[in-house]
């Protein structure tokens, strides 16, 4: 089943992007059609979901869940063997994610951010100004227009939503939930205000996760303002009974700091050293 998944994802992913280079050639031209309204917004899924801020935050759900349910079995007296040696340290003990699980993760992310295209209307904005557009490896940014810069929260969709996608230093894709019909591109516009352009490399440069790139020099000061905070996710623990709830909420927040995924016997006897060094080493007082 999960090679079917797999499957299925790739045969959906390779015709957009053997056709992207095509794609963007006609959004050059101006041109408008339905193949290319799909080609977009299949791109645009791709580059929201198949990157390494998603992979990541999916790999921070799993990690909360797992910590939980180790926890769980500790007290009801029920941990496996080869978890009895981490007791009383769920909270802190390396929990490496397998990352296949996070492919496989995917194909809900794919649909959860194609039903919410069928909720925008697009358009294709040209720079006509002498600062090029940036872009980054997380490069589609959706959010509430109507919140401040500095207040935003990443991927809030519960009431106005704006989408960036840059295609190009010259080309970004604006989706807007203000913008009807939905689900298509609907027409080119030039942008020839500085500030505007300058609006649209803060939030590029906002969504950054590991790079931020751009074709010039000409937007270092807000890569550098917007470079120690990036789109992640905080998670929290609740019970109630015998129920546990795990709630996550997207923010922009420290990039988080995985642990390996420890899969060979090799691994497992470096982490183990590793910890046991780190606690036999003494804690200083911080005088």
């Amino acid at each position: 089943m999960a090679v079917k998944k797999t499957t299925d994802s790739k045969t959906l992913w390779n015709p957009i992007e053997t056709v992207w280079p095509e794609t963007v050639r006609a959004l050059q031209a101006r041109r408008l059609s339905p193949a290319l309204s799909f080609n977009v917004q299949g791109m645009q899924t791709i580059m929201r979901t198949r990157v390494p801020a998603t992979r990541d935050r999916i790999a921070l759900m799993l990690e909360a869940k797992l910590r939980s349910e180790c926890k769980v079995l500790e007290e009801i007296g029920k941990l496996p063997p080869e978890l009895e040696r981490y007791a009383g340290q769920f909270d802190t003990v390396p929990v490496g994610v397998n990352p296949h699980e996070t492919l496989l993760a995917m194909e809900d992310e794919f649909k959860t951010f194609g039903d919410l295209c069928f909720r925008l209307g697009f358009e294709v904005l040209h720079n006509k100004t002498d600062i090029p557009f940036l872009t980054s490896d997380n490069p589609v940014c959706t959010y509430d227009p109507r919140e401040p810069l500095l207040a935003r929260t990443p991927y809030d969709h519960s009431g106005d939503i704006e989408l960036i996608f840059p295609l190009t230093a010259r080309m970004l894709v604006r989706g807007s939930s203000k913008r009807q019909p939905f689900g298509v591109l609907t027409r080119h516009r030039d942008v020839t205000d500085k500030h505007k352009v300058r609006r649209f490399n803060r939030t590029i440069a906002q969504f950054a996760y590991r790079m931020t790139v751009g074709q010039d020099r000409s937007s270092d000061a807000l890569i550098c303002a917007h470079a120690r905070l990036v789109p992640t996710i905080s998670t929290e623990v609740r019970r109630h009974n015998n129920e546990i709830q795990i709630v996550w909420r997207d923010i922009f927040g420290p990039k988080p700091d995985l642990s390996q995924y420890i899969d060979t016997p090799e691994k497992a006897s470096r982490l183990e050293a590793k910890m046991a060094l780190a606690a036999s080493s003494p804690v200083s007082d911080g005088c």
